[in-house]
């Protein structure tokens, strides 16, 4: 059996979208011929932890740890931020009332701290990662970012010991939106363009999420790109009760909300409808909100039901979507956003319940949602009203969308497996 190692930092107890990938990968590889070893770090400053997904780490799997110098930790320092609490993903984003300290923060880590904040990792992952190829007699290296610098870790490791690598980039780089509001210097940013650069062009193949991205990192290196997107492990619903009819029209999103996921398309719709239906509504949102987000909510109609809560463990999100009778999608209203296709809508998918989508209509998370026939993208400016109202009928008449459909189920994290096994070999020969 091919030995591959896997270069992660999100990896269990961190919660989030980001552990998912290669937690799953790691546990299907074995069935296609191929044993995962994995090689993250040891003190990771994660947005969430989850203790729940350690049960998904297969039992023999051998996990190499390293510790990491994480600038975050200077950020709780002067945020005054208490040591065990989670910093979202959207806090180094300006705000509207951003004190000196912050400006500071965000400042250090545009310019110092490049490609990103874990470059602390870097030197100590690099000579474990060496000991681990001998030790363990590696035959290729998958490493999966962000963060992006975990990249300069394979490369690094490639170069000194000949084992093929193929880097996987699960979001943009130097194009990413929030790069853009980084106060970054242009010799910053060319150093961060290098990086990227050497990176794309020195890995024996590349893998990405989307179509998006595929076509954004493509014309950047002479080496195969593959798209394997992000999909849905079918023994996480396996054990789920029955649905039954909800007493309120439920609306479930879950996940952090930035600023540039304004929730106002979906507040509006709501009140349009007849003061009679507000009763009727239930929104729970389930993960992290930017401060204009809470501003947003308070536009709700007084009789709406507002749940709030903060990061869940992943088998309670499960639970809450598939409990839902309309699943709410909003992709980041910024500029090249057509390829952004989060991680939640595969599990969406999964539910068989309807998707209430509002981003680049002609983006890949559109597509996706139009093959499996799951629901429809709205552009930011379209009235959701009529297609809100029709869930709700929908709803009362207690009428569902039809079951899983073969479209859906290659989103599965096994068949997704299969073709990243696929790669593995063709990148072997």
């Amino acid at each position: 059996m091919n030995k591959v190692l896997l270069i992660t930092y999100y990896w269990p107890p961190a919660g989030g979208p980001g552990v998912q990938r290669v937690l799953k990968f790691a546990k299907y590889l074995p069935e296609f011929g191929w044993e995962p070893v994995i090689l993250t770090v040891e003190n990771g400053d994660y947005p969430a932890i989850d203790q729940s997904l350690q049960a998904d780490v297969p039992a023999n799997l051998s996990v190499y740890k390293t510790r990491s110098r994480e600038p975050f930790r200077f950020y709780r320092k002067l945020s005054k931020v208490k040591d065990d609490t989670g910093i979202p993903t959207f806090v180094l984003n300006p705000d509207q009332d951003e004190k000196a300290t912050a400006r500071l923060t965000r400042w250090l880590r545009a310019n110092f701290f490049i490609p990103d904040a874990r470059i602390g990792w870097v030197l100590p992952a690099r000579r474990l990662g060496l000991k681990v190829i001998q030790t363990e007699k590696i035959d290729l290296i998958w490493s999966s970012s962000p963060p992006h610098s975990l990249q300069l870790i394979a490369r690094y490791l490639t170069n000194h010991t000949g084992v093929k690598w193929i880097a996987d980039l699960r979001d943009p780089w130097s194009e990413a939106f929030w790069q853009r509001e980084l106060p970054q210097t242009l010799p910053a940013r060319l150093i961060n363009s290098h990086l990227e650069r050497r990176v794309l062009t020195s890995a024996t193949a590349i893998t990405t999420v989307s179509a998006g991205l595929h076509q954004l990192f493509k014309p950047k290196t002479p080496q195969p790109c593959y798209t394997i997107p992000n999909g849905f492990d079918p023994e996480d619903f396996a054990e789920l009760p029955p649905r039954s009819k909800n007493e309120r029209f439920k609306i479930v999103y879950t996940g952090n909300l930035g600023k540039d996921q304004s929730i106002l398309p979906l507040i509006n719709a709501l009140q349009k409808l007849p003061e009679q239906y507000h009763s009727k509504i239930a929104l729970h949102l389930w993960g992290e909100l930017q401060p204009q987000i809470k501003l947003e909510l308070h536009k709700l109609p007084a009789g709406v039901e507002l749940k709030l809560k903060s990061y869940q463990e992943h088998k309670n999100t499960i639970q809450a979507i598939h409990q839902a009778d309309m699943l709410l999608l909003i992709i980041p209203n910024t500029p090249d956003n057509r390829g952004i296709v989060t991680g939640k809508l595969f599990e969406y998918l999964a539910t068989g319940n309807r998707i209430l989508a509002f981003g680049p209509i002609n983006g890949d998370a559109a597509q996706i949602i139009k093959e499996t026939g799951t629901g429809e993208m709205f552009d930011y400016t379209t009235d959701l009203y009529p297609a809100l109202q029709n869930a709700i009928d929908h709803w009362e008449k207690n009428i569902r969308l039809k079951s899983i459909t073969s479209a859906i189920s290659g989103y599965s994290r096994r068949n997704l497996t299969r073709k990243l096994v696929d790669v593995f070999n063709a990148v072997l020969q």
